[in-house]
Formats: C-alpha cells, sequence, structure tokens
C-alpha cells in the first residue's frame, strides 16, 4: 500500500514535469533571472509592507534623492499590490532594463513598467515603478 502512494506520487509529479506550464519562457539571459528575482523580492515586500517595503530595492540615486519618509509619502495614493505572479518581459538599453510585471490585486492582475539599473557586479536595484519619479527629498 505505501508503495502504491509512493509510486503514484511519484507518477503525479511526473505528469506535472511533463505538461510544464503554459506561461512562456523569457529567457535564458541570466540577467533577466537576476532582474526576475529582484522584482519578485520588491514585489512581494512592497506587498507586505506597502511603499516602505520597497525602499531595500531602490539604487542609491534613487535614496539620495527619495528618502524612506518621503517614498511613503508619496506612494501613498498608489494601490499596494497583493503579490507577485511573473514577469512579462524585460527590454535592456545599455545598464538599464525594463521589466513588465504582473502583480495581482485582489483577484485581477496587473502589468506595470519597472526600470532597473545595473549596479557593480551582478546587482540590480530599482530606478522607477509608477510614481516614483514624484518622489523628492
Amino acid at each position: 500500500m505505501r508503495v502504491g502512494v509512493i509510486l503514484a506520487a511519484g507518477l503525479a509529479q511526473l505528469a506535472f514535469i511533463a505538461c510544464g506550464d503554459d506561461e512562456p519562457e523569457l529567457s535564458d539571459d541570466e540577467r533577466v533571472r537576476q532582474i526576475a528575482g529582484v522584482a519578485e523580492l520588491a514585489a512581494n515586500a512592497y506587498a507586505a509592507a506597502g511603499p516602505e517595503g520597497l525602499y531595500d530595492y531602490l539604487a542609491p540615486q534613487v535614496t539620495e534623492r527619495c528618502s524612506k519618509i518621503n517614498l511613503v509619502a508619496t506612494l501613498d495614493e498608489e494601490d499596494v499590490p497583493d503579490g507577485f505572479r511573473r514577469l512579462a518581459s524585460v527590454e535592456f538599453d545599455g545598464t538599464e532594463a525594463t521589466a513588465r510585471v504582473v502583480q495581482l490585486f485582489g483577484d485581477e492582475e496587473r502589468e506595470t513598467g519597472w526600470v532597473f539599473a545595473s549596479l557593480s557586479g551582478n546587482t540590480w536595484r530599482l530606478i522607477d515603478v509608477p510614481g516614483l519619479d514624484r518622489c523628492r527629498n
């Protein structure tokens, strides 16, 4: 009996892997994977803590002009997402990348543009999200 349950679980897992998911692969580009990871962390931090959650994911050139207190005040009128869904696309322009980030807002998915900058090494940080351009110290 126990072997049958283990075998059934294994077969179910293989069937899931064989079917794959219906979402297209973005790229095998390591930069896309790095940006996807930062986007997911930032979006979930935003969902959990509001605008304050985004602050640790901002590039230094943004935090120099936008304090955490001002970020919270600036993004106060923006809808706070419920979580990250996926990265729809990424386009590179030199050391910057524009990503289409799909987030959950209740039962709805919304796609917005986030801009990332490459810092030294393989680190990516946010330089723009909707409403961030209004933030000044």
